[in-house]
This record gives C-alpha cells, sequence and structure tokens, in this order.
C-alpha cells in the first residue's frame, strides 16, 4: 500500500503536473490528452480499468480522470481500487460519465471520487475544472506537509497533548502519545490510572496538581518520573491550561506532556562530569572539597577528627613520557581502582589533579589508625606490579597528611597543608610520608612566591645568560662557552639555578624557560660569529626539557631562524638525566644528531650508567665532573678516576672537557694526560656577554705568567 509521506512530498515537488487519463474510447483518450497537453500538463494513459490502476502505484499521478463504463474492470471498481493504494484521498480522481441520475452520482463518490464530468465534455469549462481540482490538491498537500512537519517536530521533541473533560472526567491521550511514552493503551481509562503509573516518590505532587486545576482551575507546570509497560522509568514534562466557564468554574484541562529522559540523562551526566574526574572517574577536587565541607560540619557537634592524605605517585612524570601519555592514562586508571580498595563506605578516594590522588578519612580514631592505613597502601604496592605497554612498572608514593581539628578548621587551608606535607615528602627524596608541621606554611608561601616571581621574570625577559669560557689545553686559546642561565632577583640578589631550576620543572614553566635559553645562546652565539668569533656553545637541557616531544622542532626552528651551523651547538644532558629511560634517551640522542649538533654528556661519573649504554649513546664530549678534579693533584684516587674518564674518551673518539679547573697544578695534570678542554675560575667566572666580549678581545686569555690576573 501506498502510504508514504516522503513520497507524497517529493511528488509534491514535481514541476510538471502529472495526469491520467483512462477510456477505453481511443478518440476521447486522444481528445482528453490533447486538451491537457495544451494547458501544460504531462499525460500518461490507459485504455481499461485494470491498466490504469497499475500506472497508478507506480507513478503515482497528480491527477485521475476516469470513464465510469468500461469492459475489464468499470469506472467505480478502478476507482475503489485506487482509493486503497491511496487511503487519504490525496490524488483527486474525476469521473467522466454519460450517466446523469443520481444513484450513479452517488455511487461514484462512494466509490473515492472526487468530482465528476459529464459527457458530452464541454471543453470550454473542461480547463477550469482540471485546475480548479489541481489548485485544491496544491493547497491540500501544503496542509499535509505542514502537518507532517509538525509531526515530525513533535516527534522529534517527543512531545505530546493530553485534555481532560473535567465536567464528564473523561480523560484521553492520543495512542502515538501513550505509544512515544510506552504506556500499554489498555491501562489508561481515566486521570487515576495515569496517576498510577507514577512512581511512590512523585505520585503525591502529580495528583495534587491535577486535581487542583479539576477542582480549583489551576494551571501548573512540573517533571515528574513514570513507569513505561517495560518496568523502565522516564522524566516527563508536563504544561497544563485549564478553560474556564463564564461562571469561573473549571470546563476543561488542555495539557502537553514531553518525554524529557534523553535530557535529564544527559544532565544527570553533565553534573556527574562536573564533580567526577573523566579519567578514573573518581570524585574530582571540587567534590572532594564539597565533602570535606560537610564532613567538617558533621565533625564539628560530633567531636571526633578528620584525616586529609594528599598522594603524588613518584617518578610519575618520567613514566608517562618515557611510555607515552596513553600508557601514563592506562597507569592513572589502575591505580585509582587500587587506592580505592583501601577506604571504607563513607570515605573518599579523589583524583586531585594529574598524578595526584587525595582520600578524605571522616573519622579515624588516632593518628595510628591513619598509619595503619598508609602502612597498608604500601605493603600492598610494593607487592602489586603494574604491566603497561610491555613493561613491569613499580610505584612508590609521596603522601602528605593534615588533621582536622589539630592542623586547623577550614577545608582549603586543611588542603593546603596536606599538599604542603606531600611535597616535603617528595623533596626528602619521595617514598615516605609526612604529616604536616606549623613551619611547612613558610616554605610553602617562600616557593608560591619565589613562582610566582620566576614567571614575572620569564615574561619581562629579566632572566640573563652569563659565558664561561672553555680554553683548549694545549694552545690556551678560547674555543667555546657554556651558557648559564642566571637570576638577579629585585629583592634577594642572585639565585642559583639550583633553586629555580627545579621549580621552573615542577611548575610547568621549564619549557618557558629552556625555550628562552636555546633562543639566547644561539643568538648570541650567531653575533659573535658575524664579529670573527667562531665559538661553540655549550646548552644545558634539563630533564623534562630533554624529554619534550618538540625538543628537535625548537632547536632546528632557532637553528633556522638564526643561520647558525648546527656544529656550534653543543647540546648537555647530565648522565642521570639519560640513564632515566636509556632506550628514548638513545632515540632522542640521535634525533638530535641528525641535525648536526654536539651532544655532551654533563657531570660524568657521578651518575650510574653502564658502559654497554655508554657506548650506544651518539656522544660527541664527555664533561668529567668538577668533584672528580677538586683534588686531582692531591688524591690518588681522583686522579684515577680523571685519567680513566679520559683514557676512556679516547677509545671512542671523544672529545674530554674537565670542569672546575681553578690551579695550576690541576692545569698542569689535565695537559700532561691530554685533556682537550679546560673550564673554571683559573680561565674566568661565568660572565655577562659584555664581558665575555672583552675576554674574546684579547689575543690570548691567559698563560702562566697572566694567569693570575685573569
Amino acid at each position: 500500500m501506498i502510504n508514504n509521506p516522503q513520497m507524497e512530498l517529493a511528488i509534491a515537488e514535481r514541476e510538471t503536473p502529472l495526469l491520467l487519463a483512462v477510456d477505453d474510447d481511443v478518440v476521447v483518450r486522444s481528445m482528453l490528452k490533447k486538451a491537457l497537453q495544451r494547458q501544460g500538463y504531462d499525460v500518461i494513459e490507459a485504455p481499461n480499468g485494470a491498466e490504469a490502476v497499475e500506472l497508478f502505484q507506480n507513478h503515482r499521478p497528480d491527477m485521475v480522470l476516469l470513464d465510469v463504463i468500461m469492459p475489464v474492470m468499470n469506472g467505480f471498481e478502478t476507482c475503489e481500487a485506487m482509493r486503497k493504494l491511496d487511503t487519504e484521498s490525496t490524488v483527486p480522481i474525476i469521473m467522466l460519465t454519460g450517466l446523469d441520475d443520481v444513484t450513479s452520482v452517488d455511487r461514484a463518490f462512494e466509490s473515492g471520487a472526487t468530482d465528476f464530468i459529464t459527457k458530452p465534455i464541454n471543453w470550454s469549462l473542461f480547463s477550469q475544472r482540471v485546475r480548479y481540482s489541481l489548485r485544491a490538491r496544491n493547497m491540500d498537500f501544503a496542509l499535509r506537509k505542514s502537518q507532517l512537519r509538525v509531526r515530525h517536530a513533535l516527534q522529534v521533541a517527543m512531545l505530546g497533548y493530553w485534555d481532560w473533560d473535567l465536567l464528564n472526567d473523561n480523560f484521553q491521550m492520543p495512542d502515538n502519545v501513550l505509544k512515544m511514552l510506552g504506556i500499554d493503551i489498555k491501562e489508561l481509562k481515566n486521570v487515576d490510572d495515569f496517576i498510577k503509573l507514577v512512581p511512590k516518590e512523585d505520585k503525591d505532587r502529580v495528583k495534587h496538581a491535577l486535581y487542583d486545576a479539576k477542582d480549583r482551575g489551576t494551571r501548573f507546570e512540573m517533571e515528574h518520573r513514570i513507569k513505561a509497560a517495560d518496568n523502565t522509568e522516564r522524566y516527563v514534562y508536563q504544561h497544563c491550561e485549564v478553560v474556564m466557564s463564564d461562571d469561573g468554574k473549571p470546563l476543561h484541562a488542555l495539557g502537553t506532556i514531553q518525554d524529557i529522559t534523553a535530557l535529564k540523562r544527559a544532565e544527570d551526566m553533565i553534573l556527574h562530569q562536573a564533580y567526577h574526574d573523566l579519567l578514573t572517574d573518581l570524585p574530582n577536587q571540587t567534590l572532594y572539597k564539597e565533602r570535606l565541607f560537610h564532613a567538617i560540619k558533621v565533625a564539628e557537634h560530633a567531636g571526633h577528627q578528620i584525616a586529609i592524605i594528599m598522594i603524588d605517585i613518584d617518578r610519575f612524570q618520567m613514566i608517562n613520557e618515557s611510555l607515552g601519555h596513553d600508557t601514563g592514562n592506562e597507569l592513572l586508571l589502575a591505580f585509582a581502582g587500587f587506592l580505592s580498595r583501601f577506604v571504607q563506605e563513607g570515605d573518599t578516594v579523589s583524583r586531585i589533579s594529574g598524578d595526584e590522588f587525595a582520600i578524605l578519612l571522616e573519622s579515624p580514631q588516632s593518628t595510628d589508625e591513619i598509619m595503619d592505613l598508609i602502612r597498608s597502601i604500601r605493603t600492598s604496592l610494593n607487592e602489586n606490579i603494574f604491566d603497561l605497554a610491555n613493561e613491569q612498572v613499580y610505584l612508590s608514593l609521596s603522601i602528605g597528611v593534615s588533621v582536622y581539628p589539630d592542623d586547623d578548621f577550614d577545608a582549603e587551608t586543611l588542603m593546603q597543608q596536606a599538599h604542603a606535607a606531600m611535597r616535603r615528602a617528595k623533596a626528602q627524596g619521595g617514598d615516605q610520608e609526612c604529616f604536616y608541621t606549623a613551619d611547612m606554611n613558610r616554605r610553602v608561601h617562600d616557593r608560591l612566591r619565589l613562582e610566582t616571581d620566576l614567571r614575572q621574570a620569564l615574561e619581562e625577559n629579566s632572566l640573563e645568560l652569563y659565558y664561561q669560557p672553555q680554553v683548549d689545553v694545549k694552545t690556551r686559546k678560547i674555543i667555546a662557552m657554556e651558557a648559564l642561565i642566571r637570576w638577579n632577583h629585585p629583592e634577594h640578589g642572585f639565585i642559583p639555578p639550583f633553586r629555580f631550576v627545579p621549580l621552573a620543572e615542577e611548575s610547568g614553566l621549564i619549557q618557558i624557560l629552556g625555550q628562552f635559553v636555546l633562543k639566547e645562546a644561539i643568538s648570541q652565539t650567531k653575533q659573535w660569529h658575524n664579529q670573527g668569533y667562531f665559538l661553540r656553545v655549550g646548552i644545558n637541557l634539563s630533564a623534562r626539557q630533554f624529554m619534550l616531544d618538540n625538543l628537535v622542532e625548537q632547536v632546528e626552528s632557532l637553528l633556522t631562524e638564526y643561520k647558525l651551523d648546527a656544529k656550534y651547538i653543543d647540546l648537555e644532558i647530565t648522565e642521570s638525566i639519560a640513564m632515566q629511560d636509556a632506550e628514548s634517551s638513545i632515540q632522542k640522542m640521535h634525533q638530535l644528531k641528525k641535525l648536526g649538533v654536539n651532544l655532551s654528556m654533563d657531570d660524568f661519573g657521578t651518575g650510574y650508567s653502564s658502559l654497554s649504554y655508554l657506548h650506544q649513546f651518539p656522544l660527541d664530549v664527555l664533561k668529567i665532573d668538577r668533584s672528580f678534579i677538586k683534588d686531582i693533584e692531591g688524591k690518588e684516587g681522583d686522579g684515577a678516576i680523571a685519567l680513566a674518564v679520559i683514557a676512556m674518551a679516547k677509545s671512542m673518539s671523544l672529545e674530554v672537557i674537565a670542569e672546575g679547573i681553578e690551579t695550576e697544578e690541576q692545569y698542569d695534570f689535565l695537559n700532561k694526560h691530554d685533556c682537550h678542554i679546560i673550564q673554571g675560575y683559573l680561565i674566568s667566572k661565568p660572565v655577562v656577554s659584555g664581558e665575555f666580549e672583552k675576554l674574546l678581545e684579547k689575543a690570548s686569555l691567559w698563560n702562566s705568567s697572566t694567569s693570575s690576573q685573569v
């Protein structure tokens, strides 16, 4: 059966109307066809009713002109067959008949005809009748399109209506609305049947609203739940208006009802996401704070303690950057599940940020109970192996604890105190716990102030590079220099790098700081090249900077920008940085080597690199740590280590730079044993670029007779 709204709309958009002419008389058919074509219509024709029905089904014409008296199937039978295919009578059917009795006319309309034209046909009126019928059909189609769009909009909006005859207590809701709401049609006979579908928690409220509308004519808007036939609960929104009589009595209630289940679920999901971590689904910091506020109010009356426990995963950044962020997320998810096993109902495990988690114990009996929990976590963690990306990962934790009311009464302050204690545990090497003490506040404040000042210094470019010359041992000429970052704080004076570089790494400022050092060092080196001083510059890379995904792109971009040959850049990493993840370090080093830069291993001998890895690192330079130089002429052991490093470098065809040279004896020792390059206070302390240029202007920086003046 053709009853397709989409097909109806497609036919309505037909540019030229298509008419079907049906008559067993070929002459009449031909006259009909010519008359219709002169009016600009497309025409198809059939000699009998059977063929006409087939054409009607296949082409769905815009109008049918149908003779009554035909063989095979007469006009009445043909009209009835067509109406079975067009149940809504969207196509006008005009009967052509020579019968003018009332009985024939009635039968035509009963068969589904729209109009009739008597034979012989008055052709001057024929075109007007056809045009009128088509215009009426188009108006009908426009109305149907509008109704279809409204139905579609209501279906999309999950919106329906109901009406309630208050005088006769006749409550009606259309079948399509009941179907939309999942209500069994047989269950709904009156308004009380509808109320029975409302869950107990909402029933009184809904009943009161409906009967208040009936008794007093009170309009209402409300949300509530109903139980569908499949026993699922749906949320609906109802709006009711009441029609009143002239004497102010309620006559009729008209209501709309909308299924808002999807909207409520979306709201619930948004609310859940607002208070839960998207990765682990644990309560987030916002929900943790709210629960802590509530716990404090309860504790004020009950007189018990509350423990705020902050937990940080040691070395997580290294794990994340070496195994990848996806693996890091997998670890956080696994750790969240691990940690959740240790709390009881009523307590909270939360992911605060990054790799920081928190536990809220709402009524610990004593400090011993808090420590028992921490020991349980550590013991289980030591026995737990996280299998990630084909790697077995062991974790350790830095834990900080504050206690209400011993440490403070304010939720925000207690969280800050626990965080300060956690940072103290981490600063002491990690894998330990610290309870908050009063002096931590000052330390936290000083650190936050220093971080703020560092951020401002980076924004204002008030940091500065100093340069320490590196001298060829044989020629005593400056052939290179090391760029060293310095911060002259307006209040505290010079702050050493070992204080603010780790702070930059922890606060996320290291990328900005590292980019500044790279850019300034490369820019200054290019300036000196333009002046005729073709020196190599050593640039230190911090652990976080070396692990940055875009480090290679940064270096390449700056070399291109300043048109500096890569061979004049010496990137220095410490032995301990290289060995944090040796395989990744090797890969990153090879990427840097493709640029043509030199690579140095700084502080060599203080770490734990194996010779097998050392051979795999694509190094150009080994730098002997100053700790092995300090007493080189007095301590046989220190001298032996320095000689071993020099010998190893020779065997690997690497340059050797000795740091911290302060005496002639140290210089003579290194010169005698073929160390290539030295740097230290014997030559010059680190100086600003202007002072360094003065050193370059000297034909020879120092010799045995003038070294003491330098």
